[in-house]
């Protein structure tokens, strides 16, 4: 995210989303009553039965915004504020369509600390990677990045009995293969960290391949018990991946997710999960690490959306830790299981 403008007195922030994260975060962090300033076409008519679209540039009041992940799709809807006062537009309904590069600025009543820390940890991140999970059997590619987790390739070896003659050619040639693809993934994602888990020596070999070829992709490598898309899991949660992607929301999330399931058997006092649980530990400033999934956060009840922000901002105040979760990722999954909101918490409340 390149932030162009910031002025906190009034609330405006100018800004270029440069990358398909950003875009989700933008989704994450626009909210119906915003105001959204942004270039766009129009249909105008000239004349009887005759139009054609006309660039423009035009202000939003935000009604409603979807993203779909994984695309370069954001849409924003709402009531025209401002246009061109000869094409008589405003009051009208309009859909900005915003795409990587292009620039939008917001203006919101209040920034709560959260979202506005959201949109600046864009602007220094953009950070993904690839994982790679494979034994003698099976592989598995995947994207990991702050929408979740995206599986680009899998498949088998294909390798003859370890008996057969060929049989260390045959692992070569696939391990190169497989070598090669991931580089060709890691030049097209623009990605430069790669992250490779096998029972045994074939993370080091591939790890090799990939450093012979290019040596300027980071390769981190683990030990998983398989391969494929359960070794990918494995991995995910394992910690060198929460070291080199640390501040990726879904692994982060996964991990907390984690010490919230082992506190719900260990210790349940420690833990809320609910919207009513979670404002009353919240209140008393309780919350140490606060998860909430979008879908939740960005309710289109107003009365509801306004308790998620206040349940937000009290956690801040009491310098907690907030998480917005992608409803897409595999955290987000586990998160919606939850009721959507959960806390882990600094001590018991009643």
């Amino acid at each position: 995210m390149k932030i162009l403008y910031h002025n906190p007195r009034t609330g405006e922030i100018r800004l270029v989303p440069e990358t398909e994260d950003d875009l989700w975060v933008l989704y994450t962090v626009i909210s119906p009553r915003d105001i959204v300033i942004a270039k766009t076409t129009r249909d105008v008519k000239f004349g009887e039965g005759r139009s054609r679209r006309v660039p423009m540039t035009l202000t939003l009041r935000v009604k409603s915004v979807d993203f779909e992940p994984f695309t370069t799709r954001l849409r924003i809807h709402g009531i025209v504020e401002e246009g061109p006062e000869r094409f008589g537009v405003k009051g009208s309904h309009h859909t900005f369509r915003i795409d990587l590069g292009n620039e939008l600025t917001i203006v919101k009543e209040k920034w709560s600390k959260p979202l506005l820390e959201k949109i600046m940890n864009a602007s220094k991140r953009g950070l993904k990677a690839i994982v790679v999970a494979l034994d003698y059997d099976e592989y598995a590619i995947a994207m990991v990045q702050e929408q979740g987790v995206r599986y680009v390739s899998e498949g088998s070896l294909g390798l003859p009995g370890k008996e057969d003659l060929g049989y260390d050619k045959v692992l070569e040639r696939e391990l190169v293969k497989l070598s090669n693809t991931i580089i060709d993934l890691a030049r097209r994602e623009n990605v430069n960290t790669v992250i490779v888990a096998s029972p045994g020596d074939l993370k080091n070999k591939v790890k090799e391949y990939i450093k012979e070829k290019n040596p300027r992709i980071h390769v981190y490598t683990d030990t998983v018990s398989i391969g494929g898309r359960s070794g990918v899991f494995e991995l995910l949660r394992r910690d060198v991946v929460r070291e080199v992607l640390k501040d990726v929301s879904s692994i982060e999330a996964e991990k907390i997710l984690d010490e919230f399931m082992r506190l719900l058997v260990k210790d349940e006092g420690r833990i809320a999960y609910g919207v009513d649980d979670v404002e009353h530990a919240a209140k008393l400033g309780a919350v140490e690490e606060l998860l909430v999934l979008d879908e939740v956060l960005r309710s289109y009840n107003v009365e509801e959306r306004l308790r998620i922000e206040e349940i937000l901002a009290e956690v801040d105040k009491h310098r907690g830790r907030v998480r917005i979760v992608s409803s897409k990722s595999p955290a987000g999954e586990r998160l919606r299981d939850l009721g959507g909101i959960i806390a882990i918490l600094r001590f018991k409340v009643k």
